[in-house]
């Protein structure tokens, strides 16, 4: 096999949210970089394929436009509220908000069609120069760069600056930081297709069961708008092995023993086979940053504990990660001193949320208090705006720490 040697200031080793949206906002800059990935397109990722307004936000900071050429990619569905079901099943549905009326605050967007759109737009740019179908099994450190070896492909890859953003694929990471969490701090999550589902309106509200066998997290159902929907449930790794059930079977005994579940499955089939994936949620700040590299999105633990989404912030770490690149090309400095301002940065602008949400998946292991909130929400029109309220401000969303908060539900005030 012929080698093959590359050199790039910049790499970026995952084309998923956070590596496409790094290479994006480098490409506009007018810095060139070299975009590396196992698959030869985007293919089918384990998610549950929901964009929050922070997705759309980031979008249109990138370019205003691709918030609209969502609406053609072909399973983008509009969303516009979330219905959250208590463990005793009373349910409150809250409203998505949105800064621009022309726009959907929310969408259901198979993560496939999110992929390849964001690549369509990288590869726009001739600055990115993409590497399908190449497999890296070894990073090694030069003298102020790394080495990216394939043994499939033969290439060798010398850059000044890795950007990984692998998701949950812990080989090259471990290599650079051996103290990188265990995967008993991870979630896991099922996702499986089905059709012919019943319950659905033209809201295409997203749905949260926070069920007992899952907490804190929970089972979701997200509509595509022609009653098929992404199906699934997350829930700890730790309590994922102790359960004598495989996931699927996990999934399969929820939708029938909840007659309220059981009745919209009756007549749905299973589209394709289901699929699993860790899920690598925040936990606490960690080490994120070295010589010439940082971690980006899923690598970088930048899920949301309490609601499991990670494309927003794995869009933002992105951007965050092309910023700062853009600064230390100048000094031509990537030594881990330097690269530690993108792991401050990114605690700086996720970390509150980040540390809140960690709160929250606490609060959500006792259903009494999942039962109260709901149940009240779902009874009272203030109490439900106290929640839409919670959701987007982080002030509000706070109060959730405080004794008085809880006593004002129990109050209706």
């Amino acid at each position: 096999m012929t080698q093959r040697n590359f050199h790039s200031d910049i790499t970026i080793l995952g084309a998923g949210p956070a590596g496409l949206t790094a290479a994006i906002n480098l490409a506009k800059n007018g810095i060139p970089c070299l975009l590396i990935d196992g698959s030869k397109t985007p293919g089918e990722k384990i998610c549950g394929d929901g964009l929050s307004g922070k997705v759309l936000s980031t979008l249109s900071r990138i370019d205003p436009a691709y918030c609209n050429e969502l609406n053609f990619l072909p399973s983008a569905t509009p969303s516009y509220s979330v219905r959250f079901y208590s463990p005793k099943q009373h349910m409150a549905e809250i409203g998505f908000q949105s800064g621009n009326p022309a726009i959907p605050p929310g969408y259901v967007c198979k993560r496939r069609d999110l992929d390849q759109f964001l690549l369509k737009m990288a590869l726009s740019y001739p600055s990115v120069q993409y590497l399908p179908k190449t497999i890296i099994d070894q990073v090694s450190s030069g003298e102020k760069f790394l080495i990216l070896s394939s043994k499939e492909t033969g290439f060798n890859i010398q850059t000044k600056l890795l950007l990984l953003a692998t998701g949950s694929d812990r080989r090259i990471i471990q290599s650079l930081i051996p103290g990188y969490p265990a995967i008993s701090q991870e979630g896991i999550g099922i996702r499986v297709y089905f059709e012919n589902l019943k319950g659905f309106d033209r809201r295409n509200a997203i749905e949260i069961h926070f069920l007992k066998e899952l907490l804190p997290w929970y089972f979701w159902i997200f509509p595509f708008g022609d009653n098929s929907a992404n199906v699934g449930l997350a829930l700890p790794m730790p309590l994922a092995k102790k359960s004598p059930m495989s996931l699927k079977e996990l999934l399969m005994k929820i939708i029938d023993q909840y007659p309220y579940l059981k009745e919209r499955f009756e007549e749905a089939k299973m589209i394709g086979k289901p699929g699993a994936h860790r899920l690598p949620y925040y936990t606490g700040k960690q080490q994120i940053s070295g010589d010439n590299f940082i971690l980006l999105g899923d690598a970088a633990h930048l899920v949301d504990p309490f609601t499991g989404e990670g494309i927003s912030n794995a869009m933002q770490s992105g951007q965050i990660a092309a910023e700062m690149a853009l600064q230390w090309l100048d000094s031509g400095d990537f030594s881990h001193h330097v690269t530690l301002g993108y792991e401050q940065k990114v605690y700086e602008k996720l970390g509150p949320e980040l540390e809140l949400s960690k709160r929250l998946q606490e609060l959500a292991r006792q259903p009494k208090l999942l039962n109260l909130v709901i149940g009240k929400a779902s009874k009272n029109q203030r109490v439900r705006k106290l929640v839409e309220e919670m959701l987007y401000n982080m002030n509000t969303k706070g109060k959730l720490n405080q004794p008085m908060f809880y006593l004002k539900l129990m109050l209706g005030i």
